[in-house]
């Protein structure tokens, strides 16, 4: 913080004593701020777009999965991009509530599969119920996933 107000006083001092040489430098330090600025914004739009293609469902379903992990986790790639490192955050909710009963002073319940998930294809895995809060219970709750993020291969 202190650096970037030391840089900004410089900044203002050497365009009131050279205004001739620092207008153009700054609008040439302006314009190529603006530019990466809004290639940035371009490449996380373009991102974001590539995860809306990811479909994504989760169920409790004891039956269709090993002992001991009863949540189904299925994710479908439908953009036309390999998707890698898939991360993401599981809630838990009571049916027509939005509170999360994750108990996530113990666990922030993140996960992720290191899997490539080429277009079209499915992936899906069976996890453990993470820590719920006290009087929740696995089998009565609707899951979802959160923070769905992803890294694609060019």
């Amino acid at each position: 913080m202190a650096l970037g107000i030391a840089l900004f006083l410089i900044w203002v001092v050497l365009l009131l004593r050279f205004p001739r040489v620092m207008l153009p430098i700054s609008g040439a330090v302006a314009a190529l701020a603006l530019l990466l600025a809004a290639a940035l914004g371009l490449r996380h739009w373009y991102t974001g777009n590539l995860i809306d293609h990811l479909h994504t469902s989760v169920a409790f379903q004891p039956d269709d999965c090993a002992f001991g992990k009863p949540l189904r986790v299925l994710i479908e790639n439908r953009s036309d991009r390999t998707a890698t490192q898939i991360r993401w955050q599981l809630t838990a909710t009571q049916p027509d509530y939005n509170t999360n009963l994750v108990d996530i002073g113990i666990t922030d319940a993140t996960y992720q599969t290191e899997q490539a998930l080429p277009p079209g294809q499915q992936w899906q895995g069976c996890y453990r119920v993470p820590p719920l809060r006290s009087g929740a219970h696995a089998a009565d709750l609707e899951y979802r996933l959160d923070r769905l993020d992803a890294d694609f291969q060019d």
